[in-house]
């Protein structure tokens, strides 16, 4: 900033005198603004070497390292585990039979047990058209399928998985990672999954335990279409692991420890997807559709992010990805659900069939809106809700999907109508 200094046989310039400048020439000296930024600086500095030392000093733990060690994350092949012979647990069985892993499916039914055994094909769930490779097997043992498994994918259905570990907690050694691919929020307790299942109404203790999402069909995943998932663990090398495991050429895996964005994330678009399948069994069109999806990833972001997820993760593959899947997608039984409904058939009886993550999952969403104070402001979760809960009848609907790029309630649910400026 000084003017140069003459240089002889040069001649200079006329030195102009200039404003003088923020800072002191000085190096060594600071002024008020540098400070002040320096000092907030030194602030983030010491908070983040705070938490640091934190995490540090709780990985050192004895329980931790046990834990951590005890899974042999670093081996290539393992044993895994996967409970549940469903369309998506077989679809995870071949995503790991893939990468040469020895697979053994726990199934309840003896005669798909068999099939998958003798004649290598799930019968069931739409997968009978796949030939199943020979590393994988199926038993409806649970003790023999976890035995020497470094890995447990969870693929039961929500609402029944919590029952399913407390009465198997006992031959699930407490040092194996569970990967959870259950997409739903437990109504029982009206928490999160995570939290169901380890806490006393699931296996009652700490446990290593992951969560996979993101905009993934069972069946695109078995015909090898290029498929993109996220693995959620509050410690890293659990979500690594898994990677690693998992990935191949045609499904790719990422990382992330923000396990409660993972999980509310692929939970909460179940109750949206409903409502889309509810506008389609309307035929009101893809207008109407695009603005309520639109609206929708509003609401997903602010009620998860409330919840204490990260927004990154949401507009991510586990949130507004795996939303985009179920709102659009055919194969989405969540938009079924919501069509069927529109076109008069029963809850009860639509359930009977099918699991339909999105229906108790709505309840769960209001109640935790109500905690965050923002009941008011989910206008698409509150019309989900209240058809599913019977407050509205499916005949009403056509009151319900506001056309100014949001959903209300109408006054049978108590809940004023639209306000533009809000939406």
């Amino acid at each position: 900033r000084h003017s140069p200094l003459p240089v002889s046989g040069i001649r200079s310039r006329p030195i102009v005198h200039q404003r003088r400048p923020l800072c002191p020439p000085d190096p060594f000296s600071f002024c008020s603004v540098t400070l002040s930024v320096k000092m907030a600086a030194l602030n983030d500095l010491q908070a983040a070497m705070d938490n640091l030392q934190h995490a540090m000093s709780e990985l050192k733990s004895p329980k931790v390292v046990t834990k951590l060690a005890g899974n042999n994350l670093t081996e290539s092949n393992i044993k895994i585990c996967v409970l549940g012979a469903g369309a998506f647990g077989t679809a995870m069985a071949m995503v790991a039979a893939r990468n040469n892993h020895e697979v053994v499916i726990y199934a309840r039914d003896q005669a798909v047990v068999d099939s998958i055994n003798n004649e290598h094909i799930n019968p069931k769930y739409k997968m009978e058209t796949f030939t199943l490779p020979t590393n994988i097997t199926a038993t409806t043992n649970v003790a023999e399928a976890v035995a020497g498994a470094g890995l447990i994918m969870h693929a039961l259905p929500a609402q029944k998985s919590p029952d399913f570990f407390k009465e198997h907690k006992d031959v699930i050694p407490d040092t194996v990672l569970i990967c959870s691919t259950a997409k739903g929020l437990y109504l029982r307790s009206k928490c999160l999954l995570s939290e169901a299942i380890l806490g006393p109404d699931g296996l009652g203790r700490e446990q290593p335990l992951a969560f996979l999402s993101g905009p993934s069909f069972a069946v695109q995943i078995m015909q090898e279409t290029p498929t993109a998932v996220v693995v959620g663990a509050k410690f890293m090398p659990h979500a690594v692991a898994i990677q690693r495991w998992l990935s191949s050429m045609s499904f790719r895996v990422y990382t992330t420890q923000d396990t409660v964005g993972v999980e509310l994330g692929g939970a909460l678009k179940n109750p949206l997807a409903v409502g889309a399948g509810m506008i389609e069994g309307m035929g009101m069109g893809i207008n109407t559709m695009a603005a309520m999806v639109t609206r929708a990833t509003k609401e997903l972001m602010k009620l998860c992010t409330a919840m204490g997820g990260k927004a990154e993760t949401i507009s991510g593959l586990a949130g507004i990805g795996d939303l985009m899947l179920t709102a659009f997608g055919d194969l989405s039984r969540n938009r079924t659900c919501g069509m069927r409904i529109i076109q008069g058939e029963k809850l009860e009886d639509i359930l009977a069939t099918t699991t339909v993550e999105g229906v108790p999952t709505a309840e769960v969403a209001m109640h935790f809106g109500q905690l965050c104070g923002l009941e008011d402001e989910l206008p698409i979760f509150t019309a989900v809700a209240g058809i599913l809960a019977g407050t509205m009848k499916p005949e009403e609907a056509q009151q319900v999907w506001c056309v100014c790029a949001c959903v209300y309630v109408c006054h049978v649910s108590r809940v004023p109508s639209c306000n533009l400026r809000q939406c």
